[in-house]
């Protein structure tokens, strides 16, 4: 089986997408929003080819990017860390409560 790794700030954004759905939406809609990221993670981690490239968005770092509902999900098959993700605009998604858009 592949593995991933959330970065920091994907761990706290993860949490937040949680939280925020828990508050609104309820136990249920919560867990499943988590089950469908987790899917989406397990996917990618399986086939790094997946999502596509933004070059406009990513420069010249090997990042692909992967829609989950109104979320991008940055990915890149490597062992090293993406960076701060903070350094990419968030095009989709109602931000994180606890951070700026």
């Amino acid at each position: 089986m592949s593995r991933y790794v959330l970065m920091p700030a994907a761990q706290d954004d993860l949490a937040a997408i949680r939280d925020y759905y828990l508050r609104e939406a309820g136990y249920r809609v919560a867990r499943q929003m988590l089950v469908e990221f987790v899917d989406a993670f397990r996917f990618l981690a399986r086939t790094p080819s997946a999502g596509h490239a933004r070059p406009d968005l990513a420069e010249a770092r090997p990042i692909r990017f992967w829609a989950l509902r109104d979320y991008l999900i940055l990915v890149q098959a490597q062992n090293r860390p993406v960076g701060n993700p903070l350094d990419l605009p968030r095009s989709h998604g109602p931000p994180p409560p606890d951070r700026p858009p």
